[in-house]
């Protein structure tokens, strides 16, 4: 399985957004969660973040972690 990068959470998004707005709720409404497998009980995601930048540099954000509580 590949992984996810920051185009596809994005298109995804776009697509949440427009699906909640035609319902007349907002981005703001839905809720983020973590489960490792469908088994698994559901965790929160509290907070996004930078996680690793280029290493010539160190400037250029190269991942973004999700992180639960």
């Amino acid at each position: 399985m590949q992984k996810l990068n920051a185009k596809q959470l994005f298109e995804f998004l776009c697509y949440v957004k427009v699906n909640v707005e035609s319902y007349g709720k907002k981005l703001e409404d839905v809720k983020i969660n973590y489960r490792y497998d469908d088994d698994s009980d559901v965790r929160d995601i509290t907070i996004v973040e930078e996680d690793l930048f280029d290493a010539e540099m160190n400037r250029i954000i190269e991942s973004i972690i999700l992180k639960t509580k």
